[in-house]
């Protein structure tokens, strides 16, 4: 019984060390691949890129509407005394 267990944690960690330098071989691999990538020009500081910036209004009769929450939002109670006052 001792002699199988034996072998069972051999076997374990031979498949170990063969798994460990598998993924060795990967990292090495991905490291010298032979192909150069290209560096991407950086944009100016604090300005977006061309397909972020908004598209323009096309009439003055559009409004734009500017949304601010503050705050938190009410509680079961603060709700049902809001219902109650209004009603």
């Amino acid at each position: 019984m001792e002699n199988s267990m034996e072998k069972v944690g051999s076997i374990a960690r031979s498949v170990e060390v063969w798994m460990f330098a598998a993924f060795g071989a990967l990292v090495l691999a991905a490291c010298l691949d032979g192909t150069p990538r290209r560096a991407v020009q950086a944009g100016a500081a604090g300005v977006p890129p061309a397909s972020a910036l908004a598209l323009p209004h096309t009439g003055p009769a559009q409004p734009m509407y500017v949304v601010h929450v503050v705050g938190k939002r009410p509680s079961a109670a603060e709700k049902r005394a809001l219902r109650s006052s209004a009603g």
